[in-house]
């Protein structure tokens, strides 16, 4: 009766031990089977990071045009650097936080020839790649003045001399300071319901010895017109100057500014706020100003670009996705 009572206990603490011993291995295994699962996820995420794509509006421009890159898969707080013709320009975020723009005005006095836009992630090189700049075709015209003008005391000389020593002087102030961030989410605009250029970027007018660079493009438009601010921005300047007549600066951010010249009334003030497609004046004859029409310019970083092309190429590159 001894020997089966202990032949019995023994069995059940066999069993006991053996239950132990399972339970113990399933939680190891579950352990082992965790610890896996992470390790796979995180080599999972490792891999799925994407390198950054850099792409660019064109590889071969004209005096006056603008370069835009776009880089795509930009990682939060990523120190991303641009150099084009030895100028160091930022990078700043476009539709969502992955996507960076880069905006390079193309000066009108640049040497034609050969350069390199180079790409800089935390100062290493990641892009390389050959700009050509070719000659712009800027012809030269007359440099005229109506009976009217006459009337009002303008010469060819004055009208240089006062640009030089007046006008631009404040405009450049105006200019001087500007965020590096965008105030505008959006394509831009153009200023007019029609556009009807009649003035083209670049040409020189000349009389005798004198000339003036007509740096920016005449769009014709009865007087009265309204004009609208091409994109979200603070307006920097709205004053009525002796040979740009009453002149409006929208300050865009990151560098890039709206010019609005001649126009014949003001429909917003000095460091007010507008909206894209807002109604900032009327056009009119004010000024340095053969008939009514509105002389329209962009500037990048101080430099002077073709505006309309500016538009057509910015508004392209933001609607580029991966393809």
């Amino acid at each position: 009766m001894k020997k089966l009572f202990l032949i019995g206990l023994i069995s059940l603490l066999l069993l006991f031990l053996k239950a132990r011993f399972i339970n113990e291995k399933i939680s190891t295994e579950k352990i082992l089977s965790t610890s896996t699962t992470t390790t796979t996820i995180q080599e999972s995420v490792i891999k799925e990071k994407k390198p950054l794509l850099v792409i660019i509006s064109k590889n071969i421009l004209i005096q006056g045009d603008t370069l835009l890159i776009k880089i795509f898969n930009a990682e939060e707080n990523t120190k991303i650097k641009g150099e084009f013709n030895g100028k160091i320009f930022d990078f700043a975020p476009f539709n969502n936080a992955q996507e960076l723009i880069g905006v390079v005005g193309i000066d009108i006095n640049t040497k034609p020839g050969n350069y390199y836009l180079k790409i800089y992630n935390d100062n290493k090189e990641i892009f390389n790649e050959k700009i050509t700049v070719n000659k712009g075709n800027f012809y030269v015209t007359k440099f005229i003045l109506n009976k009217d003008l006459e009337d009002k005391g303008y010469t060819q000389s004055n009208i240089v001399q006062n640009i030089e020593a007046k006008d631009n002087a404040l405009i450049y102030k105006a200019l001087a300071t500007s965020t590096s961030n965008l105030y505008f989410k959006q394509p831009f605009i153009y200023p007019l319901d029609k556009i009807i250029k009649v003035g083209d970027f670049g040409t020189i007018r000349k009389e005798g010895n004198i000339s003036l660079r007509h740096l920016g493009v005449d769009l014709e438009t009865p007087l009265n017109t309204p004009v609208y601010a091409i994109n979200d921005g603070i307006v920097k300047f709205a004053q009525n100057l002796s040979t740009y007549g009453k002149t409006i600066i929208i300050d865009h951010g990151f560098g890039i500014y709206s010019l609005y010249l001649h126009l014949n009334d003001f429909k917003v003030k000095e460091n007010e706020r507008v909206k894209r497609g807002e109604v900032i004046g009327l056009s009119g004859n004010t000024g340095y100003s053969l008939s009514p029409h509105l002389h329209f310019s962009i500037k990048i970083q101080g430099i002077t670009v073709e505006p309309l092309n500016f538009i057509e190429e910015f508004n392209k590159i933001i609607a580029k996705g991966i393809n």
